[in-house]
């Protein structure tokens, strides 16, 4: 035994036993992994082939269902919902990303491989595994799962977590590589009343910094945006998602915080020059009445009434001895001949 983190480990890593992969057990049986379906399934190359790369994915629906029949029970209908769709965005993200098959072959192997799945879902009453098919939604579901991944595999991650590490490399390199755009950054943010996290698309699907222990039940695609401008998701961070009931658990990362800290802080110096103009114009009005309506403005008026007229008549006094003393001026003036 070895002990890790303060756990003791009893035996190497073993990927059917995480309860995340309750239902995605046979991707790994044998000691196999997502890359080894990939390679299988682009081993057969040629047109000719498709049927036996379609017999290939058949194979493995039939073990799925297996998996399905042996562990289902109605309490897992959402959680296998997520495994179901893991699965059809990973072979879709193998097949559509691939450059070794034609679109041709894509089209037949994806159409056969969605109408026996209708069937199964039909057959098992797992009808709320409504999916859409385009890259955002694609993501977004991604994103949900490795959410509720991260929470129940918590347990083993703190034992096996360099091991873990290779583990979400190995089950989300090839929807990543399907899903994000060839150029610049994917950004998400994730918002409801206890999840706020902000961070980059891969970054996030690779990372173990996500373990939420808090009701991710109520976490929805409806709380998740996606975005090539980080900017935008930062500015559009909504301040009446958060609780506030401080007791309650929430999950929120660093660029999450510091960018709601910073929202708070803008809003308090808005609120502030609004409460200083408010301040300065019930001021003025309060003069105002005060000048209108009270003894004291009726004192002020007559007052700068009487300081009018004075000033009024101080200014004709003026003028008036500056008229006097002009003409006065004029007797004086004398012109005096030249002689030439």
């Amino acid at each position: 035994m070895v002990t890790v983190n303060g756990r003791t480990r009893t035996s190497p890593f073993d990927k059917t036993i995480l309860p995340s992969g309750l239902f995605l057990k046979f991707l790994y049986e044998d000691d196999k992994d997502v890359e080894a379906l990939k390679n299988e399934i682009e081993s057969y190359n040629s047109d000719s082939n498709s049927g036996l790369i379609s017999s290939i994915i058949e194979e493995k629906d039939k073990k799925f269902i297996e998996k399905i029949n042996e562990y289902y029970i109605d309490n897992d209908k959402i959680k296998c919902c997520r495994d179901i769709n893991y699965y059809f965005d990973l072979l879709n993200a193998i097949i559509k990303k691939s450059i070794v098959f034609s679109k041709k072959i894509q089209s037949d192997l994806l159409g056969k491989f969605e109408e026996r799945w209708k069937k199964i879902l039909q057959e098992k009453d797992v009808g709320i595994c409504t999916r859409e098919t385009d890259l955002d939604s694609i993501r977004k579901r991604c994103i949900l799962k490795h959410l509720h991944d991260l929470k129940v595999d918590k347990d083993l991650i703190q034992v096996y977590t360099d091991e873990y590490k290779t583990y979400l490399t190995d089950i989300w390199s090839k929807i990543i590589g399907y899903t994000r755009p060839q150029l610049g950054g994917l950004y998400i943010k994730i918002e409801n009343d206890s999840v706020g996290i902000i961070e980059e698309y891969t970054t996030f699907l690779y990372s173990l910094d996500y373990i939420c222990d808090v009701d991710l039940s109520k976490l929805s695609t409806d709380d998740i945006t996606i975005s090539t401008d980080m900017d935008t998701l930062m500015n559009n961070i909504s301040l009446e998602r958060i609780s506030p009931n401080n007791n309650k658990k929430e999950c929120y990362n660093k660029f999450y915080i510091d960018m709601l800290k910073k929202k708070t802080s803008n809003i308090k110096k808005i609120n502030n020059v609004l409460s200083l103009g408010i301040a300065l114009l019930g001021f003025s009005l309060i003069l105002i009445l005060i000048y209108k309506f009270s003894p004291l403005g009726s004192l002020l008026r007559r007052y700068t009434k009487k300081k009018i007229e004075v000033d009024k008549n101080m200014n004709e006094e003026v003028m008036s001895e500056l008229y006097n003393n002009s003409e006065n001026e004029k007797s004086y003036i004398s012109y005096y001949s030249v002689s030439h």
